[in-house]
């Protein structure tokens, strides 16, 4: 990979899911692929405006799958799998347990690199994601438990305290 080429870090998880994604998608293109062969075949010598916008559908729906197929090979061809490096500070791949002052009660992110929420990556019941990109995200990286944090939200500012730090848990 060269120096200057974007990288995407991904939990082992995440990694796991944009594979598993990406061969669903690679099966669904090759569906298409037959409609759309058919619907060229059956157009062909045919003014039939019905098999022309069978042939419309069929090309816009494989050239949507085809691009979301060469986007997760983008992804995948430059990712990372996450190494806790410093297991005393937040960093991709980690639940953080909080405490919200305003809502007075704990709650619980999952630090995600963006590649895995823009893939659908699904993170455990009651836990949110944050993004290493969101807001969220860059106030929680490379915190400590006992830091205060605090967020802007469209809401006003957030604040919470880092209670706890811990890999996010195999599904």
């Amino acid at each position: 990979m060269a120096a200057d080429e974007e990288k995407f870090i991904l939990t082992p998880e995440g990694y796991a899911h944009i594979k598993q994604q990406l061969a669903l998608l690679e099966d669904k293109e090759k569906g298409e692929r037959e409609i759309l062969t058919d619907a060229l075949s059956d157009s062909v010598g045919n003014d039939d405006n019905a098999d022309v916008g069978v042939e419309f559908d069929a090309r816009t729906r494989k050239e949507w799958t085809d691009e979301k197929i060469a986007h997760l090979h983008y992804i995948l061809d430059r990712a990372e799998i996450y190494e806790d490096a410093n297991p005393s500070a937040i960093d991709v791949g980690e639940r953080v347990t909080l405490w919200s002052f305003e809502e007075r009660q704990e709650v619980q992110f999952d630090v995600i690199s963006s590649a895995e929420v823009t893939s659908g990556a699904v993170v455990g019941p009651g836990v949110m994601d944050a993004s290493d990109a969101s807001p969220m995200g860059k106030a929680l990286l490379s915190r400590r438990v006992g830091d205060i944090v605090e967020v802007d939200a469209p809401d006003g500012k957030m604040r919470y305290a880092v209670r706890k730090i811990e890999p996010i848990p195999a599904a």
